[in-house]
């Protein structure tokens, strides 16, 4: 069971503010590089530009250089140290405990948003897109697709209304040319 986070159950208002009002991400490109704790991911960021509020905002993304596992998350240092609202394309399910919801719904596999309810208690969602489970498997596979989703579950958007996309820098491999190379001896055939 995860610990209860006061500072969302004392400021639930602030924190649906934080979520669903309309914020500005500023970065119309994000350039993902080698993360620096994790050889096998990649990651990046853009400032985001709150409409009401003044505290700064970070949106980030990860991406997995293995396969099409990627995270998405908004995080307000100011307020709580972890992201404030994620989303997971891949990886274990959640388990929502309430005891007002059967064990079988208490599930939420991936995709899925993670958030927070009034009582601080961390949780795991699906909105309509995702529980289309051919709709939920394009946004998976697709991380352009799924930046969008997020954009528009946390009312999220570039100045001109579009959504980021995301860029990777393609590392040169270090071939330097030779001009001293003999091919008389090799064998083409």
């Amino acid at each position: 069971m995860n610990k209860t986070n006061i500072e969302i159950k004392d400021q639930f208002n602030f924190f649906n503010e934080l979520v669903y009002e309309e914020k500005i991400i500023l970065n119309k490109e994000i350039l993902l590089q080698p993360k620096k704790n994790n050889v096998f991911w990649f990651t990046g960021q853009s400032n985001v530009q709150h409409n009401t509020i003044s505290e700064d905002i970070v949106f980030m993304i990860e991406q997995s250089k293995r396969d099409n596992k990627y995270g998405i998350k908004l995080r307000c240092n100011n307020f709580i140290k972890q992201p404030y609202f994620r989303f997971d394309s891949d990886g274990p399910a959640h388990r929502n405990e309430n005891p007002e919801i059967p064990l079988e719904e208490q599930s939420i596999k991936t995709p899925h948003f993670n958030s927070f309810d009034e009582n601080g208690n961390y949780i795991a969602y699906k909105n309509e897109t995702l529980k289309n489970e051919a709709e939920a498997q394009i946004i998976a596979n697709d991380i352009n697709f799924g930046i969008s989703l997020f954009c528009m579950e946390t009312n999220s958007k570039l100045i001109d209304n579009n959504f980021p996309s995301v860029i990777q820098l393609i590392q040169e491999l270090g071939f330097t040319e030779n001009i001293n190379i003999n091919f008389d001896n090799i064998n083409f055939e």
